[in-house]
């Protein structure tokens, strides 16, 4: 037995004891929280009262059930203790149970020890035994430890299966490992056991949303010349990765595709196409995605509608966004948290905040509860509407249910305090989240600068400059840009150019604003010949 093999199976005398000992402390708390017309804890107990005790297999029914349909791990965990108090012994289906249950509450340790108990008890572990651990460990973000785990039960003579591999390689995709996952299915392609739709269609997804759809593309053909044929999961990977590197006319001719080999493309599908539309601002192509797919008879769902919503919203085309949030509730399906975000955040954008109140309102009368990024919009609405008392009540009742806010809440505050000129405040904000553990991003350390310079506070803009460099920020051009706007409209146009040069020196070029800016005030100053000179520099860098 190898010594990893050796590690993972050291078990204690009683293997899940210690565990469960906690569960005993609140057997009563967690018997109750099945539901009212969950019969099966008290049937569990009165099987276990029976003078003539049913088979192991009746138990065994009960604790899957208890895992399947209501994921009451502990429960199940609890009353396997319970059986075996009354002298029942578990078999391998048992011991397969509690391991899941183990792996479902990050209990990697306790689901191990059980895998030693199954050897102790004369007992080989199964398939299903060997695939629970993997994903256990997948599960719970230790990949690595999966695939030393696959080496050792290799090594054993274990044989694995599809399902072991589909899920390693879609725990190595989860976590953005695409290289070892094409290494290892191009060590399956040697072996015998070789990869399927399953294993294919995960890879294919994985190097879509890495943008490397020409790999993609590529794996996909490869799948096809070996007589896997692909389903609608493996062609909606490809449309999605097509959409994400703006490439729509290629992600319509494959979903063209699909349909001509008789495969239905689902809800899934038309909801990635019309997101692509939308964010381009094609709704008249996002509309026609919309009355294909109903034609086809696939009904749209609450995300198609919030995209299409969002989408009118990106076009300030308020009232149609308004018509399809009705048309949805009209259809009998309950707008979601993002729902009511997204048309709060088109109308605060939309100077509506009224509007958006009353959403944020009716939320509450439907129990809803607002999320960090509900409360973000409408606090933003508010700050730009001029309603900061009521802005500050919203942030107060963020932290009473537990949402803190984030450095997105308080740089909608600092937008408004530099915006009419309240710079101590804007500084103390700043200075406020940071002592509040909140890291400020460079749209705080922007709106602080900007403010500072349009507040005629050069000197202090300077530092907090000067400052982000020191600490090794990666500067963006909007800082450098408004920062040499800052010095041109004092009139320190050498120092403008310098920082002009050093930001080009440290691989941030500037954009058309940069130079407009700059060339806007040195001819406003009676400049003409370096305005021009720069005015030259633009047309030889193609920004005009």
């Amino acid at each position: 037995m190898s010594s990893l093999f050796m590690r993972l199976t050291r078990f204690p005398s009683k293997p899940f004891f210690p565990f469960t000992l906690r569960l005993f402390s609140h057997s009563h708390l967690l018997i109750h929280n099945v539901d009212d017309d969950d019969d099966a804890v008290s049937s569990f107990n009165r099987m276990l009262q029976m003078r003539n005790t049913p088979p192991i297999l009746e138990f065994n029914k009960i604790l899957g059930s208890l895992v399947k349909m209501k994921n009451h791990y502990s429960i199940a965990i609890f009353l396997s203790q319970q059986m075996v108090f009354h002298g029942i012994k578990p078999d391998n289906f048992t011991m397969n149970i509690l391991i899941n249950c183990y792996c479902h509450l990050g209990q990697m340790t306790y689901a191990f020890s059980l895998l030693g108990k199954i050897l102790k008890m004369g007992y080989q572990p199964n398939i299903v035994t060997l695939n629970t651990l993997i994903n256990g460990l997948c599960l719970n973000n230790q990949v690595q430890k999966a695939l030393y785990f696959h080496d050792d039960v290799i090594a054993k003579g274990f044989q694995l299966n599809h399902v072991s591999y589909g899920t390693l390689i879609n725990g190595l995709c989860k976590m953005g490992q695409t290289t070892p996952a094409l290494r290892l299915l191009r060590r399956l392609e040697r072996g015998s056991v070789k990869p399927n739709l399953v294993i294919y269609s995960t890879i294919i997804d994985c190097l879509c949303k890495d943008k490397l759809v020409d790999d993609a593309c590529e794996l996909f053909s490869e799948m096809v010349i070996k007589g896997i044929s692909p389903n609608v999961v493996t062609y909606s990977a490809l449309i999605y990765g097509f959409c994400i590197v703006n490439k729509l006319k290629e992600a319509v001719v494959l979903l063209n595709e699909m349909v001509s080999k008789n495969i239905n493309p689902n809800v899934y599908t038309f909801s990635i196409l019309i997101d692509a539309f939308c964010k381009e601002g094609k709704m008249k192509e996002a509309k026609s995605m919309l009355a294909v797919m109903m034609k086809q008879g696939t009904k749209p769902d609450v995300v198609t509608y919030n995209t299409v919503m969002d989408g009118f919203f990106l076009r300030n085309e308020v009232e149609k966004a308004i018509n399809i949030f009705n048309t949805m509730i009209q259809r009998g399906l309950m707008p979601d948290v993002k729902s009511y975000s997204i048309m709060m955040n088109g109308f605060c954008k939309s100077k509506m905040v009224d509007e958006a109140i009353n959403l944020f309102e009716e939320m509450y009368l439907k129990n809803m509860v607002p999320n960090t990024v509900t409360y973000n919009t409408l606090i933003d609405g508010l700050c730009k509407s001029g309603r900061i008392t009521y802005a500050w009540e919203l942030v107060d009742e963020m932290c009473d249910r537990g949402q803190p806010p984030d450095v997105i809440t308080y740089n909608s505050f600092l937008y408004t305090l530099c915006k009419n000129q309240y710079l101590d405040k804007a500084i103390a904000l700043v200075k406020k989240i940071n002592d509040q553990g909140i890291m400020p991003n460079l749209n705080t350390y922007n709106t602080l600068i900007d403010g500072l310079c349009k507040g005629g506070r050069l000197k202090d803009a300077l530092k907090v400059f000067n400052d982000l460099l020191a600490k090794g920020y990666n500067l963006d051009v909007v800082t450098y840009t408004t920062m040499i706007c800052g010095l041109c409209n004092e009139g320190m146009f050498e120092e403008a150019f310098v920082l002009l040069s050093e930001m080009e020196h440290k691989g941030c070029f500037p954009n058309a604003v940069t130079f407009e800016i700059m060339i806007s005030t040195l001819f406003e100053r009676g400049d003409n010949n370096k305005a021009e000179k720069l005015l030259r520099e633009m047309i030889v860098r193609g920004l005009l």
